[in-house]
């Protein structure tokens, strides 16, 4: 019986698959097995992973019905054997001592849960990104005093705690097992922290690590994923809002991380607002930029997953001219199809606003910063944090009664 079982699931991913399964195969850690749940894809996933099934006895394939991401997982964890479950997503792999350094964490520290940092992969870039904490090991009352009062929302909007990724860490089964299963089928967005955020809530103790030790994959459709119908996603987010805020009031008394979590919820739903904040099309000016109105000619600085957002909503719409796309990795985003340009171009350009699309405050306040040296101060915008954290916006998130 395999020490760790590591639950892959998989849908439509032919294009990288085959990098993920070699990078779990090669593992110096070899006392595993290697669930691949097969989510109903109808590209080439299904001959891969039976093709690989045939090459190593470790790998276990379940073909299944398509029933999203949520599902997949547990019937992973229904299918495994392991003292310690770990997950991979199917576009993404891993440091061939992955496992090794963790499990052997895991065990000499004697903690509940592993971490580690990871790597973020756009094109041939790759930027190393680590949690929150100090490393070290935290038991109950560290976890109280350290780790709980930021464990989501460190010090500022949005500054990650904790990354809430189920596979940059590595779980005591008996831990896991019961928030997994617990992780409504319906939610679509926020999956993962619907079960680590409990999860790390009952934990006795933890050990964070800052070796970069997984590979997230960054693509154009992982990073903005399209809304396909607005009324289901607003009500997949409000699933999500409610069902983890049930399970964070149940273990309250331990510590109270709801209002943690509201700000979590925020930070996924801001990007997405054209399709979520109800009456947004009714609105004289871009949210949650108060003060860039319809017509603006603009300069979007910024091509990550909000910028990416923005962009398209204000091609769509010309709700907004955008004047220019820039950013710093420009390209690494040329590479992936966008037409984001070098922003040592900005001076030559005419604009009525420059928008800083980024949700991270550190970074958005350093750009920002460096912006208002160079160019007029009332043309540089970065979100407006005390709108999106007002009543009004709850409300048109559906976060809230009005």
């Amino acid at each position: 019986m395999a020490v760790i079982s590591i639950i892959v699931p998989v849908y439509n991913i032919e294009k990288y698959l085959c990098q993920c399964l070699d990078s779990l195969i090669c593992q110096t850690f070899t006392d595993i097995e290697i669930i691949l749940v097969d989510d109903g894809s109808t590209d080439g996933c299904y001959g891969i992973c039976e093709n690989y099934m045939k090459i190593d006895s470790r790998i276990v394939v379940i073909h299944k019905e398509n029933e999203g991401l949520v599902n997949a997982r547990k019937t992973g964890i229904d299918h495994a054997h392991g003292d310690y479950i770990a997950y991979v997503d199917g576009d993404d792999w891993i440091e061939p001592d992955m496992y090794e350094r963790m499990y052997h964490k895991i065990t000499e520290e004697t903690v509940d849960v592993v971490m580690c940092g990871r790597y973020e992969d756009t094109g041939e870039t790759s930027k190393a990104v680590f949690h929150g904490l100090p490393e070290g090991r935290y038991d109950k009352l560290a976890l109280m005093e350290k780790v709980y009062p930021r464990l989501i929302v460190n010090d500022a909007f949005f500054e990650w705690g904790v990354f809430p990724g189920v596979w940059d860490k590595l779980f005591k089964r008996e831990l896991v097992e019961r928030f997994q299963k617990a992780v409504d089928d319906r939610i679509a967005m926020g999956e993962d922290a619907a079960c680590v955020y409990p999860c790390l809530l009952n934990a006795d103790s933890i050990y964070i690590m800052h070796e970069c030790l997984y590979h997230y994959r960054q693509t154009t459709s992982s990073m903005v994923k399209q809304i396909k119908n607005y009324v289901v996603e607003r009500r997949q987010f409000k699933v999500l809002y409610q069902t983890v805020n049930i399970s964070l009031r149940q273990y309250s008394q331990v510590y109270d991380l709801r209002q943690q979590w509201r700000k979590y919820v925020l930070f996924l739903m801001v990007p997405r607002a054209d399709g979520l904040y109800q009456g947004y099309e009714n609105l004289d000016y871009l949210f949650p930029f108060p003060r860039v109105r319809k017509g603006f000619r603009i300069v979007l600085y910024g091509a990550g997953t909000y910028g990416q957002r923005l962009y398209g909503y204000l091609q769509k719409t010309e709700f907004c001219n955008v004047t220019a796309w820039l950013d710093r990795n420009y390209t690494e985003f040329q590479k992936m199809g966008l037409n984001v340009q070098a922003p040592s171009i900005l001076p030559d350009l005419e604009y009525d606003a420059i928008l800083v699309a980024n949700t991270y405050e550190k970074s958005r306040k350093r750009l920002y910063q460096e912006l208002i040296k160079k160019y007029p101060k009332e043309k540089v915008h970065i979100i407006d944090e005390e709108l999106i954290f007002s009543r009004e916006t709850a409300c048109a998130f559906g976060l809230q009664n009005n």
